[in-house]
């Protein structure tokens, strides 16, 4: 019997599920692994990859409430990427909230979703490995 498997992922709740996803598809390049809609034409749920990670995007039920908008992180390897991206999200005419700008963190930017999630787009110096006590 194997292991059963182990992760953490991000889970936004939404009225718009597949307005959220066709957000981040487009404005952030993130792929669009799967979504569910009912038999009302209602997208109840879908699933957005990013190398090393997915976020999972789901329907507010009736019986629930939005716990608020939520912070998501997007980490690349070069500040080059970052700005591709950042080229992309301005031509989907994506808000961006933030940057781009250099700190001691990361070079990066934030881009604002249609229900007001902000999404962290960075390249680390390093300096938050180091802290983690990586090398």
């Amino acid at each position: 019997m194997s292991n059963p498997a182990s992760e953490v992922y991000p889970l936004l709740s939404s009225k718009n599920v597949g307005v959220i996803a066709d957000w981040a598809v487009t404005s952030l390049g993130l792929t669009e692994s799967w979504r569910f809609t009912n038999d009302d034409g209602v997208v109840e749920h879908a699933e957005v990859l990013w190398p090393g990670g997915r976020v999972s995007i789901n329907v507010i039920q009736d019986s629930g409430s939005a716990s608020g908008p939520s912070g998501i992180a997007l980490r690349l390897d070069d500040s080059a990427r970052v700005d591709a991206i950042l080229a992309k999200a301005r031509a989907a005419g994506a808000t961006i909230l933030r940057g781009p700008e250099e700190t001691a963190v990361a070079y990066s930017f934030t881009a604002v979703d249609p229900d007001g999630n902000q999404w962290w787009v960075n390249a680390e110096t390093g300096l938050l490995d180091e802290l983690r006590g990586g090398s």
